[in-house]
């Protein structure tokens, strides 16, 4: 079954037609990367997909769930999707421990215990498991954003969803989190990963999506588009980013 499955999917703000006809599919397991000038549209496609903005039309699908369905809790979707933002967004007064166990245990439900065990194979999972009493302030941004994916994968989502979640960071630590994202996808975890990161697009991904103007130009395997784009457009922006 298809993981994500996005069909004629379209989103305005007021007279900006942010998203024109966006169909998409993403299958358990793969990786898909979304790249694309400024203003493409790629964030708000992360946006549809968790519903943190309502669609206009068409449909998306997460693992069997209905997006657009209004029967569907926000809860359950959180459940099954997991989102690491741009910048942080970590509680300041919260500990790294108590960052990622807060959903568990207000969302899942998990007592107190488990969902501290929890917390700490997942800190230990992203190399920051002697971090877990510290502040989010006593931390570097690189460690601050693994924080952030191990709260997101506290959740035990279906997919994760990835928006520049290295664009804020220095380069010289860029490579702490993009080696924790070659780590999930290695483990076949479902990624849609919106990036500046052509290396990451090219080496991890299985599925490429080069967006421009709130459309998908062209789609398909990254090392096929990387070396041989057949849209005007995507050569033209890949020859300038490559």
């Amino acid at each position: 079954m298809t993981m994500v499955a996005m069909s004629h999917v379209r989103k305005a703000f007021g007279s900006n037609e942010v998203l024109k006809d966006i169909s998409l599919a993403v299958d358990p397991g793969e990786v898909c990367c979304i790249i694309g000038p400024s203003g493409s549209g790629k964030s708000t496609v992360l946006r549809c997909i968790n519903r943190l903005v309502s669609i206009d039309g068409g449909e998306v699908i997460v693992d069997g769930l209905s997006v657009t369905d209004p029967k569907v809790k926000d809860v359950d979707l959180r459940r099954r999707v997991g989102m690491v933002f741009q910048q942080f967004n970590l509680f300041p007064h919260m500990t790294a421990l108590q960052n990622v166990t807060l959903a568990p245990r207000k969302v899942r439900g998990l007592a107190g215990a488990r969902a501290e065990e929890t917390a700490m194979r997942l800190l230990a999972k992203v190399g920051l498991k002697e971090k877990a009493q510290q502040y989010p302030a006593q931390l570097s941004g690189g460690q601050q954003q693994r924080v952030a994916i191990a709260r997101a994968l506290a959740m035990e989502p279906k997919v994760m969803l990835f928006d520049e979640a290295t664009s804020a960071l220095d380069p010289e630590i860029t490579g702490e989190v993009l080696g924790v994202m070659r780590d999930l996808a290695a483990e076949h975890t479902t990624m849609i990963v919106v990036t500046h990161e052509m290396g990451f697009a090219r080496e991890v991904g299985t599925q490429l999506v080069f967006m421009d103007g709130g459309v998908i130009v062209e789609e398909g395997a990254p090392r096929a588009i990387f070396e041989n784009p057949q849209a005007e457009r995507t050569k033209a922006f890949l020859s300038k980013v490559l």
